[in-house]
């Protein structure tokens, strides 16, 4: 009899066990090896509202100096002489930011204003870097984007806005940024909103399927909203069995270990 209870609380935590997995799996239709297709990874361009940094530097400092725009804060100036002239040096400075205007210019040092709307980071510097070679050798050009935030909301571990590095973004480095989806995130409903060319758009991805990877909103966008929807209402979707599963397994096997104790105790008792 105690093997029959024994056996029984095993299968129902191994079979429980089953079922919270398939619901918590992700991408079930991929085979486990092979090649998946899937859109390519384009960099985000650059669009009206954005924040941009823009560093120039060269192999002759005091040239690149008039297209830098530094924070006055941390401006510090200093003189420094050698053979018979002088340059002047700006240490511990910080950029300022360089907002896109809604017809997509930007306003830069001496050149004015530039058409930068629709571009990469790296065409804005190679387009620069042009320029600024008939001006100053070696020209080094560098951009970063300020406002590249990604919200996360809904059924995360850490629901939030993060900034992230550099302009290419996935889905699920955004999840796994917040922390993964919760037991009570639908896998199948993962929504993302995105405000582009002055509309409002929302995808809504399926994260157990491999069609994922061929939707355009897997590369996210600077500014996207991801939200995480719940299985229905948690109070009423999600089963009591479920929601309580850790304490169930947790009693299984206390009930599973006192049985066994039982048993051994009653099969000592009849060897004497």
């Amino acid at each position: 009899m105690f093997k029959r209870i024994i056996y029984t609380l095993m299968v129902v935590v191994a079979l429980t066990s089953c079922g919270a997995a398939t619901d918590l799996a992700y991408f079930q239709e991929v085979a486990e090896s092979g090649q998946l297709e899937g859109v390519s990874g384009q960099l985000n361009t650059i669009q009206p509202g954005d924040v941009l940094t823009i560093s120039v530097s060269s192999s002759t400092p005091e040239l690149a100096i008039p297209y830098n725009l530094f924070s006055a804060r941390s401006q510090v100036a200093s003189s420094v002489t050698a053979s018979n002239s002088s340059s002047r040096v700006i240490t511990n400075v910080s950029y300022e930011g360089y907002t896109v205007q809604e017809n997509g210019t930007i306003d830069f040092p001496v050149l004015g204003s530039i058409k930068v709307a629709g571009l990469t980071r790296q065409e804005i510097a190679n387009m620069l870097k042009n320029r600024l070679e008939a001006v100053m050798p070696d020209p080094v050009v560098t951009v970063t984007i300020l406002n590249f935030y990604v919200t996360v909301i809904g059924e995360v571990a850490r629901p939030g806005t993060y900034n992230f590095p550099g302009d290419r973004l996935t889905l699920l480095e955004a999840l796994g940024f917040s922390g993964d989806m919760t037991v009570y995130g639908n896998r199948e409903k993962v929504m993302v909103i995105r405000e582009e060319n002055g509309g409002r758009h929302v995808e809504v991805l399926n994260l157990k399927s491999k069609d994922v990877f061929k939707s355009p909103y897997f590369y996210l966008k600077q500014n996207d909203v991801v939200y995480v929807e719940a299985v229905g209402a948690k109070a009423k979707s999600v089963s009591t069995f479920t929601t309580y599963f850790p304490v169930i397994t947790s009693l299984a096997s206390l009930g599973s270990t006192i049985a066994m104790m039982i048993y051994y105790v009653t099969y000592a008792s009849r060897l004497k």
